[in-house]
């Protein structure tokens, strides 16, 4: 316990000790900040009944100006956290915004995920945000269910999550932030459902502790200040009993504590999540306070939630012992934690500080280097334009997102004497599917943009049978077929036949514009990404084709 923390928690209200442990979602408009639940906040954060504010969207400007009016009007300085993994453009747009974890793996470069870091850090502070959620430290291709995007990870081997973790934080604490890597035990070990014998708990245990578990004790032994846990359910370790891991005291509370020597403050996912509306009951909070989470972030009723565990407290389901802990690491690690927002806003410091030619020139970088040729039996890249005048683009996602392809477009437009552009997702008519082959026969070259990245699928197994049946009808023509993945790999893995493939990992338009120089090759140091995953015995772990010309 922190010297400095402890006379500061002796002074304080059970209420106020409870206070410090929720942190709710915060929205940057100001329709939002004038609103019921906004003043609800403000109310709390004043009489110091809240800890912090969780960002989820907003406008930057916006953003930035109400977390200041927040700041001066409450007395200490106030938890801002957000979830910036891959940059604040992922969050607030005008941002920075960096490819996906997977697309740092294909590089292998530490350096790329320190700068990221920092970057990160940096253009949080201009906006107001001292915390950020990130990275995932999870490993894929373990075979267990992860429910998450592949693409979050940065690959499947143990020493490069944590070489490019331990990259991402040190960058973010140099810029002037903290980091809070997730998601604790590790999310290829997650496993819901029943248990079945005593083989698979002993495989699990040793998944965990040979593996997964091994990246948090690295990180616990460099100083981490904060952790974030999984919300999902996997067999305890001692039992074989499947419960949810936030409830899990021989992890939270035993292993990582006692066996990893955890000093750190542990929290919640993010419990504004549409899909964790059920671990909001009574019954889940009491017993992740009692399991040893420290913060519940994303609390959406942040009053009633203060009820319940005061509740808890005088009736006993919650030691005095446990809050009093609990608050005790919170005012240390918020000691650490830099005052962001308190100074006037100044527009052309943002400006400059935010999304500036640096940085974007950093995430073009890391868009490149990241691109992985699976396959090219024609040899068809890079194309010469004189030959492929005219291009179909074709854009196959899970589902309609507006705009998402407008970066790939607008830079194939740049090259290309005449680019025809069709969007078919989910909800495409057989029409539009019509006219899309009509116009094959007009096209010098056919690239296929398969947008993988996107809610709840987040994989190749996103596509309807139609999308697969009318792709694999275009790559037995005679048409020239390049097929770009803008997420999961594994998309290859349905259409075996196609001649060229092209790995971007990220939807983000750093990595659409990097496919669009790719394609001419023009871009500044050849291709040469490498799979950070296995795809199958012809795609394992570290292929890619080099294209130097």
């Amino acid at each position: 316990m922190s010297k400095e923390s402890e006379p500061a928690a002796a002074g304080m209200s059970l209420e106020e000790k409870i206070g410090l442990m929720l942190w709710c979602p915060f929205y940057g408009f100001h329709s939002w900040y004038e609103g019921p639940e906004a003043r609800i906040q403000r109310r709390m954060l004043s009489k110091g009944l809240l800890g912090g504010i969780l960002v989820k969207e907003g406008e930057l400007y916006e953003t930035a100006t109400l977390i200041h009016q927040i700041q001066q009007d409450i007395p200490q300085p106030m938890v801002v956290a957000a979830d910036l993994e891959n940059g604040m453009g992922s969050l607030l747009k005008e941002g920075t915004h960096f490819p996906s974890n997977l697309a740092f793996g294909a590089t292998r470069s530490g350096e790329y995920g320190y700068l990221a870091g920092k970057i990160i850090a940096e253009e949080a502070a201009a906006v107001g945000i001292n915390l950020i959620f990130g990275p995932t430290c999870s490993r894929t291709g373990s075979g267990l269910p992860e429910g998450l995007p592949p693409t979050r990870s940065f690959g499947e081997r143990l020493h490069l999550v944590v070489r490019l973790s331990v990259a991402f934080i040190r960058g973010v604490h140099d810029g002037g932030s903290l980091a809070v890597p997730r998601y604790f035990p590790g999310t290829a070990a997650v496993h819901s459902g029943k248990i079945s014998g005593s083989k698979w708990l002993h495989y699990l245990r040793k998944l965990l502790v040979d593996t997964e578990l091994s990246i948090y004790e690295i990180l616990s032994q460099a100083g981490l200040a904060a952790l974030m846990v999984d919300w999902r359910e996997m067999p305890d370790l001692l039992t074989g009993k499947s419960m949810l891991v936030l409830n899990n005291r021989h992890l939270l509370e035993v292993f990582l504590r006692e066996v990893l020597d955890f000093k750190g403050v542990v929290i919640s996912p993010d419990l504004s999540e549409p899909d964790r509306a059920k671990l909001l009951d009574e019954s889940t909070l009491v017993a992740a306070v009692n399991a040893g989470v420290d913060i519940l972030a994303g609390i959406p009723e942040p009053e009633r939630a203060a009820k319940m565990l005061i509740n808890a407290v005088v009736q006993e389901k919650i030691p005095l012992s446990r809050i009093d802990k609990a608050s005790e690491r919170i005012l240390a690690f918020k000691g650490k934690l830099k005052k962001t927002g308190s100074t006037a806003i100044r527009p052309e410091e943002i400006d400059q500080r935010v999304a500036n030619p640096a940085n974007l020139e950093v995430a073009d970088r890391v868009a490149e280097d990241s691109i992985t040729l699976l396959r090219d039996r024609q040899n068809l890249l890079p194309l010469d334009p004189a030959e492929h005048r005219t291009l179909l683009n074709l854009s196959f996602a899970a589902k309609s997102e507006p705009d998402l392809e407008r970066p790939l477009e607008e830079a194939l437009r740049k090259t290309f004497d005449r680019v025809i552009t069709r969007r078919i997702d989910n909800q495409v008519s057989p029409a539009v599917l019509d006219e899309a082959w009509r116009e094959t026969n007009n096209a010098d070259v056919i690239l296929c943009a398969m947008f993988t990245n996107m809610p709840p699928e987040y994989s190749a197994h996103g596509f309807i049978t139609t999308h697969i049946e009318f792709l694999q009808r275009l790559i037995k023509g005679d048409t020239p077929l390049i097929m770009a993945s803008f997420g999961d790999p594994l998309t290859i893995s349905l259409f075996p036949e196609v001649d060229c493939y092209l790995c971007l990992y990220s939807d983000c338009p750093a990595s659409q514009n990097a496919l669009a120089k790719e394609l001419f090759g023009k871009l500044v140091m050849p291709v040469k990404g490498k799979l950070p995953v296995t795809l199958d015995a012809n795609f394992h772990y570290g292929f890619g084709l080099d294209l130097t010309s």
